[in-house]
């Protein structure tokens, strides 16, 4: 007897994984679960539900923290995976401290389940005489926008924030040099930052839907001698935030906005930009120039 895999008979199934109190088995008849203990599984009627433990949920665990960008999340998930006793519980709480992170989280974890499950209805299927689905869940992008709201840059509600923010991500990426050279990096990046941060600049802000300031691009237009050509004068996320996406999305939506006001050249001459976005300005179409990096917004 063959059965439907249901949305709701996923979701079923993918609570039985995770109880490791009762087992289940799917009752091809009704097409819902049903106690183990009541029942004799016999592959006809009484399918028994792929096998799910302890040690499956670790590695579960594992790979969602080596596949996560987030710096101090990572070291705080790592450090319990290591711990050795209490990592589930640790793991739930260290992600607490990280809504964002939580989140994807839930989502990484719902939709391997979910693709374990649909593999081993293929499974049966095949047994079935039947041809296999596909069911396999893409990536998306939607999350961000699930927990992140992106504005354009406005100089009465955002510069003095951006200013306030700047000064803490100043210090801590320049902390790698001597003490009074790091300093003075910092105080150099924030002065010239607080020059550019005008009503004339144009760009993105990005925030937590709890209004957490969370990252932004800001471009200055060189309006003089270059109508056509903007600087990028500040580039940011603070660092509880980073490797979310939120700077590659806080990017693009610039790039997009400047390309539909009709600017050609974008110009990143700013020393203080940190090396780390290197990956992105390549990616997003820049060639070094001097120093510094430049893209041609309409090139082909």
């Amino acid at each position: 007897m063959t059965f439907e895999l249901t949305d709701e008979l996923v979701d079923s199934i993918i609570s039985a994984l995770e109880n490791q109190d009762q087992q289940f088995a799917v009752d091809a008849s009704s097409g819902v679960l049903i106690e183990k203990k009541e029942i004799e599984c016999d592959e006809d009627v009484y399918y028994e539900l792929p096998s799910w433990s302890s040690a499956d949920g670790f590695n579960l665990m594992e790979q969602f923290v080596n596949s996560l960008h987030s710096p101090m999340a990572r070291n705080d998930l790592l450090t319990v995976l290591r711990s050795g006793r209490g990592v589930f519980r640790g793991f739930k709480d260290v992600l607490r401290s990280y809504p964002e992170v939580e989140k994807k989280w839930h989502y990484f974890k719902n939709k391997q389940l979910i693709n374990y499950v649909n593999q081993w209805y293929n499974l049966l299927r095949e047994t079935w005489g039947l041809e296999t689905l596909d069911c396999e869940i893409e990536e998306t992008d939607e999350l961000l926008h699930d927990d992140f709201i992106f504005n354009p840059y406005d100089y009465t509600c955002d510069s003095a924030e951006i200013l306030e923010h700047l000064d803490t991500v100043a210090k801590d990426s320049c902390s790698e040099y001597p003490e009074e050279v790091g300093l003075a990096l910092a105080d150099l990046w924030k002065s010239k930052a607080d020059a550019e941060l005008n009503k004339n600049a144009s760009g993105f802000v990005c925030r937590s839907y709890s209004k957490d300031f969370a990252g932004c691009v800001i471009f200055a237009p060189c309006l003089k001698n270059a109508p056509k050509t903007v600087l990028l004068t500040s580039f940011f996320v603070q660092k509880k935030y980073r490797g979310l996406g939120i700077g590659r999305e806080l990017f693009e939506l610039a790039l997009a906005e400047l390309k539909g006001r009709h600017f050609k050249w974008v110009l990143v001459a700013d020393t203080m930009i940190p090396e780390s976005v290197t990956p992105l300005l390549l990616r997003s179409g820049f060639k070094p120039i001097g120093s510094g990096y430049i893209a041609d917004l309409f090139a082909e």
